[in-house]
């Protein structure tokens, strides 16, 4: 056989290889992407419901081989699943999870024994509290101690001239959607940040989960992301400092059967130390932070106005 002959055919063999290869690990991925939701049937009473974040908070009875129960803020894609609810409405509903979100995706009110007979949970009030209590767009956020990863006493004011953005986790969060989605958008933030505005900014993620989350701990986590400790501190404090900064900004949080009961707060202070921005929910993205955080330090929000 000549050798061109041969070559040709080596050729169309690993062009064969190539694309039986690429045809094999193709329909793996699409399957892993329209792969269903994992659902779960759950009973629970009504706390709260914001029909326009699209979240109804739930304390509902365990979920087996997958979470205890809790009282969690849920989000819903269909916000009319909220109408003709109120708090203390006992409730069925189907939690929907995947590896990236969950979410409510069937809600059912349950009859009462007779009427009049719900009872208003005290936690609607302790919400509203919390609430009125938080620092107001403005307003210069106090000082506050944390322990970071690698064990070191940092404060808020070592990062006066930087932008900070702060927010809340904990590691052992078992709601993609919740803590994990913090992480992953902390992640993808601290490289836009670090491109358009090197050691000008800070990130700080505060653990909710201090007898857990020991800086050992959290350095292990903050290796999942890849965080640069330069730029990005996991952080955790005592019981009083939590709380005092949880405080500044509203957040409920509360240990439950080993895990916490939470909402979530993103904040964005100013190099001046003031409160920027802050956002109750977890609908925010990585885009429009970079833009707050740009306005903050420029004055503009797009790069083309610069």
């Amino acid at each position: 056989m000549k050798p061109k002959v041969v070559l040709l055919g080596l050729a169309a063999l690993t062009l064969l290889a190539s694309s039986a290869l690429l045809l094999h690990h193709r329909p793996r991925s699409l399957q892993a992407a329209a792969a269903p939701a994992q659902t779960f049937q759950v009973h629970g009473q009504v706390r709260g419901i914001a029909p326009a974040d699209k979240t109804i908070r739930i304390a509902h009875e365990a979920i087996p081989n997958y979470m205890p129960a809790m009282t969690m803020s849920l989000p819903v894609k269909d916000a009319a699943l909220l109408e003709h609810l109120a708090v203390g409405d006992e409730v069925q509903f189907e939690l929907a999870v995947t590896a990236d979100d969950s979410w409510v995706s069937h809600i059912e009110k349950l009859p009462t024994a007779a009427a009049g007979s719900r009872t208003e949970p005290k936690e609607s009030a302790s919400l509203e509290e919390l609430e009125a209590g938080r620092l107001r767009t403005g307003e210069s956020v106090p000082d506050f101690q944390l322990t970071d990863q690698d064990g070191r006493l940092i404060h808020l004011h070592d990062f006066r001239g930087q932008a900070v953005v702060l927010t809340f986790i904990y590691t052992r969060c078992p709601l993609p959607n919740f803590c994990p989605l913090m992480s992953k958008n902390f992640s993808e933030l601290e490289q836009r940040l670090h491109k358009e505005f090197p050691n000008k900014y800070h990130l700080l993620s505060i653990s909710m989960d201090p007898e857990f989350d020991r800086p050992e701990v959290l350095k292990e986590y903050a290796a999942r992301y890849e965080a640069d400790a330069k730029d990005w501190s996991f952080t955790v404090a005592d019981a009083g400092s939590l709380n005092f900064v949880a405080g500044l900004v509203g957040l409920y949080f509360e240990k439950e059967n080993g895990l916490i009961s939470h909402d979530l707060r993103t904040a964005l202070i100013g190099p001046d130390g003031r409160l920027v921005q802050l956002w109750k929910s977890n609908l925010w993205t990585p885009y429009e932070v970079q833009r707050s955080v740009r306005e903050t330090l420029t004055g503009h929000a797009d790069v083309a106005a610069r």
